[in-house]
């Protein structure tokens, strides 16, 4: 009889191995699953953000005061003939013959400086000029921000192209009660001269005149 202890040994170990082989097969997933292997969605997809970009410090040049000095200024001739009070001291210069700035002497770029433009023969109203501006920014500048519309105004902000943070003010004027746009005016600035930026605008377009026009009264 010593010859079967070997043999029913083995017996016993392979039922032991097959038990155990059975048991664990219960706890595994053995579904293989038809179709094409694809990505699984994430249960809270993130796409990544890109971080706001700090703007540039501004120059430390004193802020714009309200008040400056004015002296009477005169562009244009016949009847696209136009005076209006300018800053005193402010150098002029001419970006086209329909186009001037002006920009106080010793001043830093991106402190403040004003624009005036004769719109001649565009036949534009007011509010489509505004419209076209609103585009234009919109597609050519970083960072806009419009602050606020009125009937013949436009304020805003925008990155220049050195990264510094802009505020501006825009003016529209009808001069001679045509219902088209004349002139725009535009006063950019930093945002600790929006005081006088603001009040310099104001002051040049209520006084503004054309050829046959009488200074106009703004809203």
């Amino acid at each position: 009889m010593k010859w079967r202890g070997p043999a029913v040994l083995v017996a016993l170990l392979a039922v032991g191995a097959g038990s155990g082989f059975a048991a664990s097969a219960q706890t595994r997933d053995t579904t293989i699953g038809t179709g094409v292997a694809a990505p699984v969605p994430a249960a809270r997809p993130e796409l990544p953000i890109e971080a706001p970009r700090p703007f540039e410090a501004d120059p430390d040049d004193p802020a714009l005061r309200p008040g400056i000095a004015m002296e009477q200024a005169r562009l244009g001739s016949g009847k696209f003939e136009i005076t209006f009070p300018a800053p005193k001291g402010w150098s002029t210069n001419a970006n086209a013959t329909n186009e001037w700035k002006w920009k106080q002497p010793g001043t830093s770029n991106n402190t403040y400086v004003m624009r005036i433009e004769q719109i001649n023969s565009q036949d534009i109203t007011i509010e489509d000029a505004i419209d076209i501006r609103i585009e234009r920014l919109l597609d050519e500048q970083e960072d806009v921000s419009i602050r606020e519309r009125g009937a013949n105004s436009l304020e805003y902000t925008y990155r220049s192209n050195e990264g510094n943070k802009r505020h501006s003010f825009m003016r529209w004027l009808d001069l001679d009660r045509s219902g088209q746009a004349d002139v725009e005016i535009v006063v950019h600035g930093r945002e600790r001269d929006v005081e006088g930026t603001s009040d310099l605008i104001r002051r040049v377009a209520e006084g503004m005149r054309g050829a046959t026009a009488e200074a106009i009264e703004l809203p």
